[in-house]
C-alpha cells in the first residue's frame, strides 16, 4: 500500500520468495482514499482502512471498506443517450473520409413540443467478461419495455415528463441500467449570439459587436428580463467550453478553471496540501497569504516546486522534488495558489445588444480567452417546467501558438515549441470561425528544404483552400514569416488542418511552424 499515492500494488514472489513482479490493484474501479491498513476475514473478504485525505485531521472521508472478489461474473456496464440528428446530418456533410467520426452530441435530457420523435442509442454499453452476449430493454416510460433493440427510435405523443430507461442483462442475468430524461410539451428555446464579426478570435483594438436573438415556440411574447450575457476574461484558461449547459449551470459555466489549477490536480500536491486546511504540508492559503506580493515570489516558490526542500514550514516534513515539471508549468501552479486569496470576481451581466471593448488581455497572455455565454429561460409548457438554452462564445488570440493546439501529428514537443515535421505532419486546429478571414500569417522555421503548408477544412482530406509556399531559411537563424490568402471567402466555423507538404524525396524534417495569425 502506498499512502501518498492513493494506490496499491500486489506483489508476486517464486518459490524461494524472489521478487518476480508488482501488478496495479484496482486501478480501474478502486477509488482508495490513503490506504493505512487492511486484512482478510474469515469469510475471504478484503476489508481496508482508509484514513481519509487530510494528514492528521478528522476525515470526513475516512472510512473502512469491503471489498469482494467475483470469480465468476461481472455486471454489465450501461450508457444511454439521445441522439441530435440535425449534429450528425452537418457532420455527414462535413466528412470526407470513411473514417472520420460522424456522431453528434450524446444528449442525456431532450426537451421538445409533442409529437416528440426521439432517436436513443447506446453505444458505449458494454460487458468487462469476455465472450458474455447482452440484451437490451427499453423502457421509455420509465415502467413498461418498449423496445429490445440497442438503438432504438420512439415517438412521445403525450406531454410529460419521461424517465427512458435502458436496461442492459447479460448472460448470468446481472443488469445495469442508465436514464435519459425526456421533457415532452416544451420546445427547447433557440438563443443565437448575432454578429457581423468573427466568432473565434480577438484582434487588438477592435470590439465584439453582438446581438443576441431568442426564438420560443410556446412563448408568445419574450421576457427580456429572461435573456441573459455574461462575460469575463481568463488568462491561462484550461479547457474551452463549448458544451450546452442546464439552467443551474449558466454562471459556472463561465468559470473555467485555469492551467494552473489543472496542473496542480494532476501532479501530487494534494497528497501533502489542500486549499484551506493544514496537511503534511501548509495550507495553499496559508501560502498564498505569506508569500504573495513578495518581489520575485513566483520564480522562487517555482523553483521549490522543482527543487523541493523543507524547513520554511516544518522541521519534521520535505517537500519532495519534482525535476519533471517544466519551469513554465511550475510558475502556473504558483500564481493558482496566489489567485486563492483573490477577491472572487462577480460575472459581467451586458445588454442584450451592444459592443464589447475587448481590452482585458496582456501582450504575455497568448492563451487569453474571452467568453460570452447567452441564455434565455422560457416561460414552460404542457406538463413541462421551464427550460433554458445557451450559446457559448470563446474569442482566443487570432495569433495561436502552434503548441496550443488541439492535435501537432509529426511534430513532437519540445518546450514552448514544436520540431520540425516530415511531408504530411500537420496541426488541426477545431470548430474555428472563418467568416471574415482572408489570410494567414504563419510563423515557421525549415532547415533546409522549400516546401508548402497545405490548409484544408472539415477533414485531413476536405477541401484545400489555402497553398502557402515557404522557402528554407537554415532553421537555426530563427523563425520567418510567409503569408498565405484563401482561395475564396469562408463563413462558418470547421476543423482546420494545416498540414506541411513536400511530395518530392526528401522530405523529412522539413519544417516547424510556430505561430499562425489569422489576418482579416
Amino acid at each position: 500500500m502506498e499512502w501518498m499515492r492513493n494506490w496499491i500494488m500486489a506483489i508476486r514472489f517464486d518459490k524461494d520468495e524472489n521478487f518476480l513482479r508488482a501488478e496495479p490493484f484496482m486501478t480501474l474501479n478502486g477509488d482508495f482514499r490513503r490506504p493505512i491498513d487492511l486484512a482478510f476475514g474469515e469469510d475471504g473478504v478484503m476489508y481496508m482502512l482508509e484514513y481519509g485525505s487530510v494528514y492528521g485531521a478528522d476525515n470526513e472521508d475516512a472510512r473502512l471498506v469491503k471489498i469482494e472478489y467475483n470469480t465468476a461474473n461481472r455486471a454489465p456496464l450501461a450508457k444511454a443517450f439521445a441522439t441530435d440528428s440535425v449534429a450528425i446530418a452537418q457532420a455527414g456533410a462535413r466528412s470526407y473520409l470513411t473514417s472520420d467520426p460522424r456522431m453528434g452530441p450524446e444528449l442525456s435530457e431532450i426537451a421538445g413540443k409533442a409529437p416528440l420523435r426521439v432517436k436513443f442509442a447506446s453505444r458505449g454499453t458494454r460487458d468487462l467478461d469476455d465472450n458474455d452476449r447482452l440484451t437490451y430493454q427499453w423502457l421509455f416510460d420509465g415502467k413498461t419495455v418498449g423496445a429490445n433493440t440497442p438503438n432504438p427510435t420512439y415517438t412521445y405523443t403525450q406531454p410529460g415528463v419521461y424517465p427512458a430507461i435502458l436496461k442492459a442483462t447479460d448472460q448470468s442475468g446481472l443488469t445495469a441500467t442508465d436514464t435519459v430524461m425526456v421533457r415532452v410539451g416544451n420546445a427547447q428555446p433557440q438563443v443565437t449570439v448575432v454578429t457581423p464579426d468573427n466568432k473565434s478570435f480577438y484582434w487588438e483594438n477592435k470590439p465584439f459587436r453582438y446581438s443576441v436573438q431568442v426564438k420560443d415556440a410556446e412563448d408568445k411574447t419574450l421576457d427580456p428580463k429572461k435573456v441573459k450575457l455574461y462575460y469575463n476574461y481568463n488568462p491561462q484558461p484550461s479547457t474551452l467550453n463549448k458544451e450546452p449547459v442546464m439552467g443551474h449551470q449558466v454562471v459556472s459555466a463561465l468559470e473555467t478553471s485555469s492551467l494552473g489549477q489543472t496542473l496542480v490536480a494532476s501532479s501530487d500536491c494534494k497528497a501533502c496540501h489542500t486549499v484551506d486546511k493544514v496537511s503534511v504540508g501548509p495550507a495553499f492559503i496559508a501560502v498564498a497569504q505569506r508569500y504573495k506580493g513578495q518581489s520575485g515570489a513566483v520564480d522562487r516558490l517555482a523553483k521549490k516546486i522543482i527543487t523541493g526542500g523543507g524547513g520554511n514550514w516544518s522541521k519534521d516534513h520535505v517537500m519532495s522534488a519534482h525535476p519533471q515539471i517544466p519551469p513554465k508549468d511550475a510558475e502556473e501552479m504558483v500564481k493558482y495558489i496566489f489567485s486563492l486569496t483573490d477577491a472572487k470576481k462577480k460575472q459581467t451581466t451586458l445588454p442584450a445588444q451592444g459592443s464589447i471593448k475587448l481590452k482585458e488581455h496582456q501582450a504575455d497572455e497568448p492563451r487569453g480567452q474571452y467568453t460570452l455565454l447567452a441564455s434565455y429561460t422560457d416561460k414552460g409548457g404542457q406538463g413541462v417546467g421551464p427550460l433554458t438554452s445557451t450559446e457559448i462564445i470563446t474569442l482566443r488570440n487570432a495569433k495561436v501558438r502552434t503548441i496550443d493546439a488541439d492535435a501537432h501529428t509529426g511534430f513532437r514537443r519540445f518546450g514552448n515549441d514544436l520540431t520540425t515535421g516530415d511531408h504530411k505532419s500537420f496541426i488541426l486546429l477545431k470548430d474555428v470561425d472563418l467568416t471574415n478571414i482572408k489570410g494567414l500569417t504563419y510563423e515557421y522555421s525549415a532547415p533546409d528544404k522549400d516546401g508548402e503548408i497545405e490548409l484544408r477544412i472539415g477533414s485531413y482530406a476536405g477541401p484545400v483552400i489555402s497553398r502557402t509556399p515557404f522557402k528554407a531559411n537554415g532553421g537555426g537563424k530563427g523563425p520567418k514569416q510567409v503569408k498565405g490568402i484563401l482561395t475564396k471567402p469562408v463563413n462558418g466555423k470547421y476543423d482546420l488542418y494545416f498540414i506541411i507538404v513536400k511530395k518530392e524525396k526528401p522530405n523529412n524534417n522539413l519544417a516547424s511552424l510556430k505561430t499562425i495569425q489569422f489576418d482579416q
